[in-house]
């Protein structure tokens, strides 16, 4: 099984643990009920950060893929799946390109955890790179089952 993960994890991980820390302190020095405020403004966000950043990504194999966000995991066979393609998300400042899946069963599913920015409509090539090989695993997978 291949992984591949967001180059940014490791910055998700340390501003988690960031956020984490501030939260101990704060709550190691409380002595009202207001100072409960920040410590669950910045805790909880810190901890889903610090848990979930290492686990952030895409695993695939002979078999299927598993995708790993923030809050959430989605797994797919490789029959279920019709066509990996890269989708451009435009916003106001920038763009982002992600990995898209479109599914047999007509609808899509993005992956916005890996997604690569940009400027323009330049394509960005970690995205097209990590595209290409989903769908040649998937191409492979499909071709020996038959």
């Amino acid at each position: 099984m291949r992984r591949r993960r967001n180059p940014w994890a490791l910055a998700y991980l340390l501003v988690g643990l960031v956020f984490l820390l501030i939260a101990v302190a704060v709550a190691a020095t409380a002595t009202r009920v207001d100072d409960l405020i920040p410590i669950v403004l910045g805790g909880v966000p810190g901890l889903v950060l610090t848990i979930r950043a290492p686990m952030y990504g895409v695993a695939f194999g002979d078999t299927g893929l598993k995708y790993s966000g923030l809050l959430n995991s989605r797994s797919y066979t490789w029959s279920e799946i019709q066509e990996v393609r890269p989708a451009v998300v435009s916003g106001t400042l920038f763009s982002s390109t992600v990995p898209e899946l479109l599914l047999a069963s007509g609808k899509t599913d993005q992956f916005p955890m890996l997604a690569g920015y940009g400027s323009g409509n330049t394509p960005n090539q970690r995205i097209e790179q990590l595209v290409a090989e989903l769908e040649e695993a998937r191409s492979s997978a499909l071709s020996s089952a038959r």
